[in-house]
């Protein structure tokens, strides 16, 4: 195209694709993955600046420069958007958090990893904003308190598989791995609760002593598991 058919374009208004360099024809999964995460960084972005209840799906598609067709084809509603924000925050949170190693499985050093990993990657990031949502929206938007209780059944599910997989490392039994699972990220949530709604940053230093004496709490108890 000339350059003054491309100028004559943007004249008329002419909508610019997310990714306008893809050739035609049907979008790879690689394309799909970019412009879907295009769209979350739009409506991420948008619920920051207007809260949930202000967002529209036509200001997102907006800020996307996209149609507000091609935005509800993807996602369908808010509602879809803030789940989508909140997978992606928890893919982040585990590669951030990540309980793999190499070698033998530690129980209290991958527990003190992942907490200590997970408050920071909360207080420090994009998820610090996601909660301001959750605690400012919950209780008038019912999804979005569902896409929180999400979260934390994933996490809850992540620590259950390490804690079986620890005891099995370390020959001691452990009939439900689910319950020690459920008690750590709820102490996490709890203090980071306490750390959201504090008027100064906690310092790292403070942090990192709470999550050793949890964790050294918690696994005190192993043998009852």
């Amino acid at each position: 195209m000339s350059g003054a058919k491309q100028a004559a374009g943007a004249k008329r208004g002419a909508k610019v694709p997310v990714r306008p360099s893809r050739p035609r024809g049907r979008p790879t999964s690689e394309d799909a993955a970019e412009i879907d995460n295009a769209l979350i960084d739009a409506a991420l972005a948008e619920f920051i600046r207007e809260g949930y209840g202000g967002a529209s799906m036509r200001g997102i598609a907006k800020a996307a420069n996209v149609a507000r067709t091609t935005l509800q084809a993807r996602f369908d509603s808010k509602e879809a958007l803030f789940q989508a924000i909140m997978t992606q925050q928890i893919a982040r949170m585990s590669a951030a958090a990540s309980l793999d190693s190499d070698g033998a499985a530690d129980l209290k050093a991958g527990l003190r990893a992942y907490a200590k990993r997970a408050l920071f990657y909360s207080l420090e990031s994009d998820y610090l904003h996601v909660n301001r949502l959750i605690y400012g929206a919950s209780h008038q938007f019912p999804e979005v308190a569902r896409a929180a209780l999400e979260s934390t059944r994933t996490g809850i599910e992540q620590i259950t598989r390490f804690i079986a997989r620890c005891a099995e490392a370390d020959g001691i039994p452990c009939r439900h791995p689910e319950i020690p699972a459920e008690g750590f990220i709820l102490m996490l949530r709890g203090w980071y609760g306490r750390a959201f709604l504090r008027e100064t940053a906690v310092p790292a230093a403070e942090r990192e002593s709470w999550v050793d004496a949890m964790v050294d709490l918690l696994v005190a108890g192993r043998a009852s598991w």
